[in-house]
């Protein structure tokens, strides 16, 4: 009931609101142009528009191919929407393992790795959600997070989230570990070049312009006729009814015009929040994690204690929102839950090539 009452303020009408008004002021014209005829207002000659037989065939037999095509414009933008939605929670999915595999197969001495890897995978986030929706700077986004030199860099790059991604492999190769785990984070960072270019390709390869461009003046055309097929039956109820067909119908279409561009819609400013949220957390409890297992005795040597220091000192970075919207792996917002905040300084270090 309270979606019904806020209908005047849905976007979808209000972008719909022309052509609506448009099928509004035909069916009122042909009404008053309808009674004014049957009651001998108008000089001999005119012609009358009771009965409309060729309107009305045309409506009739033509309603069927009109709701295929707004099915299927519907259905392809969804389908891009849902594309683009699906991408998005696999990005947060994977910075959460990339993250927990860095925090968990980098040696321990290799406390600015760590921080490092952390930076670059909410600086990859970030310059991708810029990448498609450039309302801020990367300057203003990333600089609690990078250094200023490793912001530098970033900002003059051709293609940031490209850099972002080469910045992060360098990171995990400059760490002495296995050639296993190695692997591993790089499959991680092949699922990145995958969102990259699949984001890309649903940005710069949009339905095509034909298909939704005859939709459009199909549905203009049926609508502007149907006022004429309408009169002859119910006489000024042809002005409401006319008026919410119209309103269906384009609401439908805008819809789809929406769905079409994924990432004008899409809340990636909420997602990178929560990607920088579970990775900062990542990385301020791996520490104490070790610690309590190996207490336990399920890790045969604990983190120093000079480590443990750094690391924790480390974890928070760039404040985000005071509750940050928990995501599940689609994509979607689920619950809000507190975020940690905090200075960013204690990120802003270099990494040492192969260090032991």
């Amino acid at each position: 009931m309270e979606r019904l009452f806020s209908l005047g303020q849905s976007h979808i009408l209000q972008n719909a609101l022309p052509a609506i008004s448009w099928v509004t002021l035909v069916a009122t014209l042909v009404a008053s142009y309808g009674t004014s005829y049957d009651a001998g207002y108008l000089p001999e000659g005119f012609p009358g528009i009771s009965p409309n037989a060729s309107c009305t065939a045309f409506t009739s037999n033509t309603s069927v191919a009109l709701s295929l095509l707004l099915v299927f414009r519907t259905n392809s933008s969804y389908g891009r929407w849902d594309e683009a939605r699906k991408m998005w929670g696999g990005l947060l999915n994977r910075s959460r393992d990339i993250m927990r595999q860095g925090a968990t197969c980098f040696p321990d001495d290799q406390v600015e790795a760590k921080k490092a890897l952390a930076r670059w995978v909410v600086a990859f986030a970030r310059a991708l959600r810029i990448h498609f929706q450039p309302e801020v700077t990367i300057e203003s986004e990333l600089k609690n997070i990078l250094t200023p030199a490793e912001l530098e860099m970033l900002a003059k790059s051709q293609h940031r989230p490209v850099r972002a991604i080469h910045a992060i492999s360098q990171i995990i190769q400059s760490v002495p570990m296995s050639s296993i785990h190695q692997q591993q984070m790089s499959l991680n960072l092949t699922f990145y070049h995958d969102v990259l270019g699949g984001c890309e390709r649903l940005l710069r390869a949009p339905i095509p312009v034909s298909y939704t461009r005859h939709t459009a003046r199909f549905l203009f055309a049926w609508l502007t006729l149907l006022p004429f097929a309408l009169y002859p039956t119910i006489g000024w109820g042809v002005v409401p009814v006319c008026t919410g067909i119209a309103a269906v119908l384009c609401g439908i279409e805008e819809i789809g015009v929406q769905c079409e561009e994924p990432f004008g819609i899409l809340p990636l400013d909420v997602i990178c929040n929560r990607i920088q949220a579970d990775v900062m957390a990542t990385l301020k409890d791996d520490a104490d994690t070790k610690t309590i297992l190996s207490e336990a005795g399920l890790l045969h040597l604990a983190p120093s204690a000079a480590a443990t220091a750094q690391v924790s000192s480390a974890a928070p970075s760039l404040p985000p929102p005071a509750a940050a919207p928990a995501i599940n792996g689609n994509g979607n917002c689920a619950a809000y839950v507190s975020a940690s905040t905090g200075r960013a300084d204690g990120l802003q270090v270099s990494v040492k090539p192969g260090g032991q």
